[in-house]
């Protein structure tokens, strides 16, 4: 097993900070009532500029671990648990995706129920048990990590792992361009 770098998102969201800043920063619609220490300057137009931050404090997995008895793969939390961002837009081996983030601390919260729901169905289903880290343009399919191996996969909703895309978290992010 590969080691795992203990932020990995870091050198994915430097790149794409200097690709900003020579452009502009992406906008997402500004909500009074959703804020995210990730947005940047004044709403214009009722959108706001955004950038991923990194957290104060790491995410805190122990209760979902405890829920479910079980230990998250280290690259799990490592994604989930080291910055605020919004669902970015990118290219993976020329198909886009959208990387799942927390938004704030609520969202952060709302994500832990997702993913104990994912799991839940997994062990029903008695598939082998994924937390999922990407949307893709079909409904039916994410692209998540395989809690045993580390491994980030396709798997395809109620019917488990169709295939490995990289043998581990750091080897898929350094394929990931911004979606154009």
């Amino acid at each position: 097993m590969s080691s795992v770098i203990s932020k990995p998102l870091t050198a994915v969201f430097s790149k794409f900070e200097r690709e900003w800043q020579n452009s502009s920063y992406p906008q997402v619609e500004y909500d009074n009532d959703w804020l995210s220490p990730c947005t940047v300057g004044e709403p214009v137009d009722e959108q706001i500029h955004w950038h991923p931050v990194l957290r104060e404090q790491t995410g805190d997995f122990s209760g979902i671990e405890a829920a479910l008895e079980l230990t998250l793969h280290p690259s799990i939390r490592a994604f989930y648990g080291d910055y605020f961002s919004e669902t970015l837009a990118v290219d993976f081996q020329n198909n886009r995706i959208e990387l799942v983030q927390a938004w704030n601390e609520q969202d952060f919260d709302m994500l832990l129920e997702n993913i104990i729901g994912h799991v839940l169905m997994q062990r029903r289903l008695k598939q082998n048990e994924t937390v999922f880290i990407a949307s893709t343009d079909d409904e039916m399919q994410v692209v998540s990590i395989n809690n045993d191996s580390g491994e980030v996969v396709l798997e395809q909703l109620g019917k488990g792992i169709d295939r490995v895309l990289a043998s581990s978290l750091d080897d898929f992010l350094t394929q990931l361009t911004l979606a154009s």
